[in-house]
C-alpha cells in the first residue's frame, strides 16, 4: 500500500484524532518531569513539555476541525469568557511597561501570554477532542493515577529515602515547591471525591469496592497535601469540603447524603476546636503542618502578604484599566516598596494574591474577565442539566477551595493544567447539545492538505517557541558548571546563551554578573579572563537595564558588580539609578552608602545610612550601619544618639560597632558598651571577655585580669576560657579580636 493510498481522509482522520487524544492523555504525566540538565529543573521541563504537546495537539485538532464539525467546540460562555480573558491580557501586555517580558516571562516562571495562549488552545482542543463522558472519565483516572505516583514520591521523602528538594521538612515530590504540590493534591482530592460520589450513586452493588479505591486515594493525597504544610491549600481543602457539605445539606436536607454532610461539618468543627485548645503544646509545635497552622491562629495573615497587597493597590491606582502587563509586578514592587518589608527578600515578582496579581497584570478589565471564567463555569454547573446535585456541590467546593488557595499565592503550570482541564470537562458536559461554533464544512478530501500544512505550521511554531529557549537554557547550566578548561569556558557559555536573545537572557545576565563578581576577586583566574568577565558582565547588565528601564534590579546588580571591581564612580551612577526607581529599598541604600564610603565621601555615606534608618528604625541592620558609619565619620552627636538606641535594642556588642570603634582605637567605648551589656545580662560570657579585652587594650592589665577572675566566680563554666586569656594577658601575647 502506498503512502497516498494509506492517507485516505478516513484513515488520516483517525490518525489525527489519536495523535490529539494521546497528546491530551500525556499531559497529566508532565508533573513527573524533573529536568536536571535544565536551568530551573522543576519548572522548565514541565513547561517545555506542556507547550510542545499542546502545539502538536493543537495542530492535529485544527486539521480535524476544518473538515468535521464533530471536532469543533460547542457554543459555550466558559469558552467565550476564557478567550476574551486571553485576548484582553494580550492587549494589556502589548501596552504594558515591558511587552517582551509580558509575552515570554522567564525560566523561573515560564508563564506570560505565551502560556495563556497555549492554555486556550488546550482548552478548545480538549473540549473538542474529548467529547464524550467516557473519554473524560479515563482522562481523570489517568490524572488520579499520576497523583498516586506523586504521592508515593512524597511518602519516600517523608520517610527519608528521597531528599526534599527545597530543603526542610515540607514535601515537594517532583514539583520542587511544596506550595505547587499542595494545590495539585487539592484538585485530585476533590476529583476523587467526585468519582466516589458518582460510583456510590450509579453503582450501588459495587459501592464497597469503589469506596475502598477512591477512599484510599483521597486519604493518600490528603495526607501528602497536609505534609506539604501549605496553609492555603490545607485551609482551601477544609473550606471547600465545608462548602460542599453545606450545599449538599441545602440541596437534599432530608436525604442520607445530608446526614453524611452534617457529620463531616460537625467533625471538622470539633477538630478545629480541639486544635485551638492544643495549638500551643510542644507536640503540636513539633509537627510542621500543625505548627504553620498554629502560627496563623496566633498571628493572622503573614505581614509580608498584607504589605504586598498594599503595594499592589498603589500600582493598580496608577494604571487601573489595563494594568502593567504580565510579569511586571517587580516594577510596582520597586516603585512602591514598603520599607517594613526589610525582613523579606528584596525582589518580589508576584503579589501572592490572585486578585491583585490580575489587577496588576490586566487592570480592572483583566480581573473582571478572570472572575468571569469562574462565574460562567459555576453557571454551567448549576444551570445546565448535565450535572447531578452532588456533582454540583463537589465541583463548587473545589472552585471555592482553589480560589481560597489563590488568595495567598499564585498559579503554576500544574495548577493551570488542572484548572483548565476542569473548565474543559465542565464545558463538554454543559454544552453537549449546543451547536458547533462554526457550521461550515470543508470537503473531507482536503484533510491531507490540511494535515501536511499542520505539520509544517506546528514544526515551525514549536521550533520558534521552544528550540532557542531550550538551547539557551542548557547553556546557562553549562556556564554555571566547572570545566577543565577553566573559567574562560564558563564565560564562553554565558556569551553563547545570551547570544540567543531569548526570554532567559535576563537570568543568564544576572548569573554572569554574580559569577563575574566572584571571578574578578579570585587570584586563581587569569587576569585576562577576569577582565573579560568584568567587561562582558558590565556590558550585559547595562543592556539589561536599558531593556527594562523601570526595574531597579538591574542597575543595582550592575552597581554591585562595579563596586566589587573597584570602579566606584560608575557603580555610583548605576546605584543612583536603582535608587531613583526604588527610593525606599534599604538593600539599594546600603550598597550606595558603602559605595560612598569607598569613594571617601563620608558625609554622603552618613546621609544615605540615615535615610535607610529613618525608613524603618526597627530594622536592626539599618541601625547597625548608621551607628557604625557615625563612628567611622566621627559624628559624635549621631554616634551618641545611636549608641543609646543600640543599647536599648540589645545590640551594644554588634561586631560591626566594635570593629568601628577598634578602627578608631577607641577601646574605652568598647569597654563601656561591654559593661552596659554585663549589667543587663550578667551571664553573657562574651560581654565579660570583650570588657576584659578592651581594658587590656587600653593598658589596664590589672583590671582586665581582675574582671576575668570575677567571670570565673560568676560563671564557673567559663573558667578554662578565662584562665587561657589571663595567661595570654600576663604574657603579653593576647591578640584582641581573636579572643
Amino acid at each position: 500500500m502506498t503512502v497516498l493510498q494509506w492517507a485516505t481522509p478516513m484513515t488520516l482522520e483517525k490518525v489525527l484524532r489519536w495523535i490529539a487524544i494521546i497528546g491530551i492523555f500525556a499531559l497529566p504525566f508532565i508533573v513527573l518531569i524533573v529536568s536536571r540538565s535544565l536551568f530551573f529543573p522543576f519548572i522548565t521541563g514541565k513547561n517545555f513539555a506542556f507547550r510542545i504537546i499542546v502545539e502538536i495537539v493543537g495542530g492535529a485538532w485544527v486539521a480535524l476541525a476544518l473538515v468535521n464539525p464533530l471536532y469543533r467546540p460547542r457554543r459555550s460562555w466558559v469558552l467565550l469568557a476564557f478567550t476574551l480573558f486571553v485576548v484582553l491580557i494580550g492587549i494589556s501586555d502589548a501596552f504594558g511597561v515591558n511587552p517582551f517580558k509580558s509575552f515570554w516571562s522567564n525560566y523561573e516562571r515560564m508563564e506570560g501570554w505565551v502560556t495563556l495562549a497555549h492554555l486556550l488552545v488546550y482548552l478548545v482542543a480538549a473540549v473538542s477532542i474529548l467529547n464524550t463522558e467516557q473519554l473524560w472519565k479515563r482522562w481523570w483516572h489517568t490524572s488520579l493515577g499520576v497523583s498516586v505516583l506523586v504521592a508515593f514520591h512524597g511518602l519516600f521523602q517523608l520517610l527519608g529515602f528521597i531528599t526534599i528538594n527545597q530543603g526542610g521538612v515540607r514535601l515537594d515530590a517532583t514539583f520542587g515547591n511544596a506550595t505547587y504540590l499542595g494545590v495539585y493534591m487539592l484538585f485530585n482530592v476533590f476529583v476523587a471525591a467526585l468519582f466516589l460520589s458518582r460510583a456510590w450513586n450509579e453503582h450501588p452493588r459495587e459501592r464497597f469496592m469503589y469506596s475502598s479505591l477512591y477512599g484510599a486515594l483521597i486519604i493518600l493525597d490528603t495526607f501528602i497535601l497536609f505534609f506539604t504544610s501549605t496553609r492555603g491549600a490545607i485551609l482551601g481543602l477544609i473550606g471547600g469540603v465545608l462548602f460542599s457539605a453545606a450545599l449538599l445539606i441545602v440541596l437534599s436536607p432530608k436525604s442520607r447524603t445530608a446526614w453524611y454532610a452534617g457529620a463531616a461539618i460537625a467533625g471538622l468543627v470539633v477538630l478545629a476546636g480541639m486544635f485551638l485548645l492544643v495549638k500551643d503544646q510542644a507536640w503540636v509545635q513539633g509537627i510542621e503542618p500543625l505548627h504553620r497552622l498554629a502560627s496563623i491562629a496566633d498571628e493572622g495573615v503573614p505581614g509580608a502578604r498584607v504589605m504586598n497587597w498594599g503595594m499592589a493597590m498603589q500600582g493598580f491606582k496608577e494604571r487601573p484599566i489595563l494594568g502593567w502587563g504580565q510579569e511586571n509586578y517587580a516594577v510596582v514592587f520597586d516603585k512602591y516598596y514598603d520599607p517594613q518589608m526589610f525582613g523579606q527578600e528584596p525582589w518580589f515578582d508576584r503579589v501572592h494574591n490572585i486578585i491583585f496579581d490580575w489587577l496588576i497584570a490586566g487592570g480592572l478589565l483583566g480581573l473582571l474577565l478572570y472572575l468571569g471564567i469562574y462565574v460562567f463555569a459555576l453557571l454551567a454547573i448549576w444551570r445546565s442539566g448535565g450535572f447531578a446535585q452532588y456533582e454540583r456541590a463537589i465541583l463548587t467546593g473545589l472552585f471555592a477551595g482553589y480560589f481560597f488557595y489563590l488568595i495567598f499565592t499564585f498559579d503554576n503550570i500544574t495548577s493551570y493544567l488542572m484548572f483548565v482541564s476542569l473548565l474543559a470537562y465542565i464545558t463538554m458536559r454543559s454544552s453537549f447539545d449546543a451547536r458547533p461554533i462554526f457550521d461550515q464544512i470543508l470537503p473531507k478530501n482536503t484533510l491531507p492538505f490540511f494535515a501536511v500544512l499542520a505539520v509544517f505550521l506546528v514544526s515551525g511554531l514549536s521550533w520558534s517557541v521552544n528550540a532557542h529557549a531550550l538551547l539557551a537554557n542548557k547553556l546557562i547550566i553549562l556556564a554555571l558548571s566547572p570545566h577543565s578548561e577553566g573559567a574562560s569556558k564558563n564565560l564562553e557559555y554565558f556569551k553563547a546563551s545570551i547570544a540567543y536573545g531569548t526570554y532567559g537572557t535576563q537570568e543568564a545576565r544576572e548569573h554572569l554578573s554574580q559569577t563575574a563578581a566572584q571571578a574578578i576577586q579570585s587570584t586563581g583566574v587569569p587576569l585576562d579572563v577576569r577582565r573579560g568577565f568584568l567587561e562582558t558582565a558590565a556590558k550585559e547588565m547595562s543592556t539589561q537595564a536599558e531593556d527594562s528601564p523601570l526595574n531597579a534590579r538591574f542597575p543595582f546588580f550592575l552597581g554591585v558588580l562595579l563596586d566589587s571591581a573597584g570602579d566606584y564612580n560608575n557603580a555610583k551612577l548605576a546605584l543612583e539609578r536603582a535608587r531613583e526607581l526604588s527610593p525606599n529599598k534599604q538593600a539599594i541604600l546600603f550598597e550606595l552608602g558603602l559605595n560612598a564610603l569607598a569613594r571617601g565621601d563620608n558625609a554622603a555615606a552618613l546621609s544615605i545610612f540615615e535615610s535607610a534608618y529613618k525608613l524603618a528604625s526597627n530594622f536592626a541592620e539599618a541601625r547597625t550601619f548608621y551607628t557604625a558609619v557615625a563612628i567611622h565619620t566621627d559624628d559624635q552627636a549621631v554616634e551618641d544618639q545611636m549608641i543609646r538606641v543600640m543599647v536599648e535594642n540589645d545590640q551594644a556588642l554588634e561586631p560591626r560597632i566594635l570593629s568601628a570603634y577598634a578602627s578608631k582605637n577607641r577601646y574605652d567605648k568598647i569597654a563601656a558598651l561591654a559593661a552596659a551589656q554585663i549589667q543587663m545580662h550578667p551571664d553573657d560570657v562574651q560581654a565579660h571577655v570583650t570588657y576584659s579585652a578592651a581594658l587590656y587594650k587600653i593598658g589596664n592589665v590589672e583590671d582586665a585580669v581582675r574582671s576575668l577572675e570575677e567571670l570565673k566566680r560568676v560563671i564557673p563554666g567559663a573558667a578554662a576560657q578565662a584562665d587561657s586569656l589571663i595567661a595570654d594577658m600576663l604574657n603579653g601575647t593576647l591578640k584582641v579580636g581573636q579572643q
